[in-house]
């Protein structure tokens, strides 16, 4: 099926190959559990945002395309906001319910497509994530689309004290949940929301030391 979504996916294949690159110069890169996102079909990523390239490191983990759900602000940057609105990102107006984005997310769904979201709905440069919000148990209610959990770790450390660094930086991804058939209802989606913070919390535990 036509994914029936704006974007160029031609230049997210190119980005892509251009910034798995990057990350192999890199060097202190690993990713653990890739491929527990389907392979095909509709599933949402709800990851931690300890940094400013977390977009980046969850695009080269997976090679499926990823429709990051991003603040409407960074699309009216000079330079970001063509690509990332060419990348299919879906623009988000933080603070207030906005059915726009989450008509948008479910055609991406709908179109057996994959939604990224950073579910803190903003940048923490800290190793444990803030409080989820309750729209990522919304979208995977209304959606039924399995829902796989990412913890990024080490990427806060990269830069501190006004200098970048070298960590070693980490992607873990766990098992994909099912929220479908669940009560459209705030309690659930506030539910869910702390389950899956508390999944990534459980996933950044379990990443290996060193590579």
């Amino acid at each position: 099926m036509r994914l029936r979504v704006p974007g160029d996916p031609w230049l997210y294949a190119f980005a892509r190959v251009l910034l798995v690159t990057a990350v192999r110069v890199y060097g202190r890169f690993c990713e653990v559990g890739a491929g527990r996102l389907p392979a095909a079909g509709p599933a949402i990523v709800v990851a931690n945002h300890p940094s400013d390239v977390d977009p980046i490191l969850l695009g080269v983990t997976f090679p499926r395309t990823l429709h990051f759900v991003a603040d409407v602000v960074q699309f009216r940057r000079g330079f970001v906001g063509p690509v990332i609105e060419r990348l299919a990102a879906i623009p988000l107006h933080k603070g207030q319910p906005d059915r726009a984005a989450l008509d948008r997310a479910l055609r991406v769904l709908g179109s057996g497509g994959v939604v990224a979201i950073f579910a803190e709905g903003d940048l923490y440069r800290r190793e444990d994530p803030a409080a989820f919000n309750a729209g990522v148990g919304l979208l995977a209610v209304r959606s039924g689309a399995p829902v796989v959990p990412v913890a990024i770790t080490g990427a806060e450390r990269l830069w501190s004290g006004g200098r970048l660094h070298w960590p070693w930086v980490r992607v873990n991804v766990g098992r994909p949940r099912s929220y479908a058939g669940l009560p459209r209802e705030r309690v659930t989606y506030d539910r869910i929301a702390g389950e899956l913070r508390e999944a990534v919390i459980s996933l950044h535990d379990q990443c290996p030391p060193g590579g």
